[in-house]
């Protein structure tokens, strides 16, 4: 009796499972890596470039606040804000970003602000690490989601998509480099707090109160799918009925039969085979298949394959090319490519244990990919070119077994054969009870053209002579600083008793250009009497970033703590000595201040040892130590590159270094 309420119970609970998943609540539900793959479109719906700087292309679906700083290549802070509503709850953002050879603090930050303007949830870049997480509204405590600090290096491309329940983050260069973060519903993105804008900080965080450095350029292209609340096709396999709503790209090539019909099992065991026509450069280029398994599984319950023909192990009976397909046989799972592929084998992949009884399948198929999920512990993505041929590719010959087929035309078709292969009842299966059928569409989102761009035009530059004379008895030095050209200069001995410095500038106020510097190096034989100077002059080109080397920062210390000694060099036996200017590119100086500069380093005679000049230590190295104060300016700081080179970097106009928050911030 106990036996017969255990089977009673069984019985109860597997058609209670089957009839809760006959019907997915939400089509889209799960949708989002397809989406993305299939429903991008093909140009960037917002194009910034973060050097020059410019918005190249904008949409009104964003507001776009980009200032010119003149902070220098890949320096430029924007913001960008959306309204949630016009992403939506399937939409998806993709962001393709382009990096520099230096990245420090943030470069990019992608979330939300409470009324505080406090960030309660976001994904940043800082540094190279990459994180996403989120802040309790009560404790203001941080939960991370995700963190990874091996995902992005300097001058490298991320591609990063940002949808409510679905995140991934892909390396361009390293395409096996990929973060990908499934959310619940407690825990989304998008629609979780009283919030109703997205926002995206560039080369800054999305609050303000910190730059950053290293992002050349954004793009951000809107994706979105819909679907119809009704499935395109029902089926209930066990009563043979079904009710059809799209009469037009769905037909039935086999209706529902048994295959015995005097056979004593009927539960789940009715076969037919199902036409989908796909629209590959509309909106139906997706189509998902829900079906609910029953008690027993046995042989083929499901072929899909791209010929009219196929028949399961990668055979269509010789009709096409584009002959790929996939099918189940008992609880394995199969994937075969079409016979345009060469190799000795048509097998993409095999997996064991995919199908159980009661399970709910969900498959999404696409042009040249595939997708299936038992809902359980198995999700297969597959992207593959000898996958199915839904862009009206060409029937070409077999590169497998060189047939060719003379007169087929391409096609969009794909077929769904249920509890058999789709060529014949021949290779039957039990396992189907239950089928939905509908199409997954991409919404188009029109781009808006190109913003003409103007380039700015430099006005003609006037030539003026500033000479300033500075008593000392040490040997002269010579500065020359062009303005337009050059941002790094050197200085060298010469033969007067006084400095001369000279300064080519513009009509501008004399202000020195942000564009990139050329570091020169003149070196100068001195010969006594009537002979004449002879000189040789080497050009280098040079980063906007300034890198100084040990060797260069102590022959630095050494110049400038001998300028006030009284000593008489005879010209003879006096080397060409080199004096770098710690100015960078992406800063304005003024020659006044330049002036100032020197004389100031001139008048002071202070020993400075090679360790407070140079803090890239290997022991700084080791403990990540790698931002450092640059004692002179509080506008730069030092960083500490991989191979223990000293940059100078200076921050965006009107912020200075903080060494406790190792960043740029505005001063309070």
């Amino acid at each position: 009796m106990m036996d017969y309420f255990v089977y009673v119970y069984v019985l109860l609970l597997g058609f209670l499972i089957l009839n809760d998943a006959r019907k997915p609540d939400d089509h889209l539900k799960g949708t989002y890596p397809v989406c993305a793959d299939v429903c991008t479109s093909s140009e960037a719906h917002i194009e910034l470039d973060l050097s020059e700087p410019r918005i190249i292309r904008e949409n009104e679906r964003a507001q776009i606040t980009l200032r010119r700083t003149g902070s220098g290549r890949c320096r430029e802070p924007a913001l960008i804000e959306i309204p949630l509503d016009k992403i939506g709850q399937h939409g998806i953002v993709k962001f393709d970003l382009n990096f520099g050879p230096v990245l420090h603090n943030f470069s990019i930050d992608i979330g939300f602000n409470d009324e505080n303007n406090s960030t309660i949830r976001n994904l940043n870049i800082f540094n190279q690490q990459v994180t996403i997480e989120s802040r309790s509204d009560i404790e203001n405590i941080v939960d991370i989601y995700e963190q990874s600090v091996t995902l992005l290096e300097p001058g490298e491309d991320l591609t990063i998509y940002i949808s409510n329940e679905w995140i991934q983050i892909e390396n361009k260069q390293r395409q096996q480099q990929k973060l990908t973060v499934q959310l619940n519903q407690t825990d989304i993105f998008f629609f979780k707090s009283n919030v109703s804008y997205l926002s995206i900080g560039l080369n800054r965080n999305i609050n303000g109160k910190q730059t950053g450095i290293g992002l050349c350029s954004a793009n951000l292209t809107f994706i979105e799918c819909f679907a119809n609340e009704e499935s395109a096709l029902d089926i209930d396999v066990n009563n043979k009925t079904y009710v059809q709503r799209d009469l037009e790209h769905i037909n039935w090539i086999s209706h529902l039969t048994y295959l015995d019909p005097n056979a004593d099992v009927r539960e789940c065991t009715a076969q037919g085979v199902v036409r989908l026509t796909f629209d590959p450069f509309g909106t139906r280029r997706i189509a998902r298949f829900d079906l609910s398994m029953g008690s027993q599984i046995h042989g083929f319950t499901f072929n899909i394959g791209d010929s009219a023909t196929n028949n399961g192990y990668g055979g269509d009976g010789g009709t096409t090319s584009n002959s790929a397909e996939i099918h189940s046989n008992d609880n394995r799972f199969y994937i075969w490519a079409n016979t345009k592929i060469c190799g000795d084998t048509l097998l993409l992949k095999i997996d064991y244990n995919v199908i159980e009884p009661f399970d709910n399948i969900t498959i999404l198929v696409s042009n040249e990919r595939i997708e299936l999920t038992n809902h359980r512990s198995y999700h297969q993505i597959l992207s593959n070119p000898y996958l199915y041929a839904l862009a009206r590719q060409n029937v070409t010959c077999n590169c497998f077994d060189s047939l060719c087929y003379p007169g087929v035309q391409p096609d969009n078709d794909i077929y769904f054969g249920i509890n058999r292969v789709i060529g014949g009842t021949y290779r039957p299966g039990t396992g189907v009870c239950n089928a939905n059928v509908n199409w997954i569409q991409c919404k188009k989102i029109e781009v808006s053209p190109r913003n003409k761009y103007e380039p700015i035009i430099t006005p003609d530059l006037t030539t003026t002579t500033t000479t300033t004379t500075i008593s000392s008895s040490t040997t002269p030095i010579d500065i020359t600083t062009k303005s337009v050209e050059h941002s790094t200069e050197m200085i060298n001995n010469m033969e007067s008793t006084t400095v001369t410095m000279t300064t080519e500038g513009n009509n501008q106020n004399d202000t020195l250009s942000s564009i990139g510097s050329t570091m020169i190096y003149s070196e100068e034989t001195t010969t006594i009497g009537q002979e004449e100077i002879t000189s040789t002059e080497i050009q280098v080109d040079y980063m906007t970033t300034n890198e100084i080397t040990t060797e260069q920062a102590i022959e630095l210390t050494s110049q400038l703590s001998n300028v006030n000694k009284e000593e008489s060099l005879s010209s003879t036996n006096n080397p060409s000595r080199l004096f770098h200017l710690l100015t960078n590119a992406s800063q304005h100086l003024i020659t006044d201040e330049i002036l100032h500069s020197a004389t100031t380093e001139m008048e002071q005679t202070t020993t400075v040892s090679t360790a407070s000049i140079n803090p890239c230590t290997l022991e700084n190295l080791r403990a990540n130590f790698v931002y450092h104060e640059y004692p002179s300016d509080k506008h730069k700081f030092i960083f500490c590159d991989s191979e223990g080179k000293m940059n100078v970097i200076a921050c965006s106009p009107n912020y200075v270094w903080s060494q406790s928050e190792q960043s740029c911030i505005i001063p309070v």
